[in-house]
C-alpha cells in the first residue's frame, strides 16, 4: 500500500495515471459514438417507409459523419508538429480525391444495374465511404492521444 500511495504522489506517475485514464475514456468514448449511431441508422432505416425514407436516414447519417470527420480532422491536424501537418493536409486531399472518384464510379455504375436498385443504394454506399475515413481518423487521433497527452513532450 505505501508503494501505491508513494506512487501517487509522484508527480510523473499521477501524469502517467492522468494520460491512461484520459485514453482509456477517449477509447471508451469513441468506441460508443459508432456503434450508438450504426444502431440509431439500422433503426431509422427499419421504420423508413419507402426507398426515400432510406435514403433521408442515410444523408442524416452523413451528416453526422462529416461533422465527425471535419471535427476530428481539425483535432488531430491541432496535435502534428508542421512536418506532420503537411502529410497529414496531403493524406485529406488524396482522400478527398478518392472519395471524389468513388462517387464519380458509383454514379457511373449504380444506374447500370438491372433491378433498378441503383438510386437506391447510392446514399448507402456514400455513408460506408464516409464510415471508413472517420474510423481512420478516429484511430490517428487514438495514435496521437495515447501515451503522449502533452504536445512536446514523450510518452512513456
Amino acid at each position: 500500500m505505501t508503494k501505491l500511495r508513494a506512487r501517487l504522489t509522484n508527480a510523473a506517475a499521477r501524469r502517467k495515471i492522468l494520460a491512461l485514464a484520459s485514453a482509456a475514456s477517449l477509447c471508451a468514448a469513441t468506441a460508443a459514438g459508432p456503434q450508438r449511431e450504426r444502431q440509431d441508422l439500422r433503426d431509422c432505416v427499419a421504420a423508413a417507409r419507402d426507398s426515400h425514407s432510406v435514403a433521408a436516414c442515410e444523408q442524416s447519417q452523413q451528416a453526422v459523419l462529416r461533422d465527425r470527420i471535419r471535427r476530428w480532422s481539425e483535432a488531430l491536424r491541432s496535435r502534428l508538429d508542421a512536418h506532420q501537418r503537411a502529410a497529414f493536409d496531403r493524406n485529406a486531399r488524396a482522400w478527398q480525391a478518392f472519395y471524389d472518384s468513388e462517387v464519380t464510379m458509383l454514379d457511373a455504375t449504380l444506374p447500370r444495374r438491372a433491378d433498378g436498385l441503383g438510386p437506391a443504394l447510392r446514399p448507402g454506399a456514400v455513408t460506408r465511404l464516409l464510415e471508413e475515413r472517420e474510423r481512420q481518423l478516429r484511430e490517428h487521433l487514438h495514435n496521437v492521444s495515447y501515451g503522449n497527452p502533452l504536445p512536446g513532450r514523450p510518452g512513456r
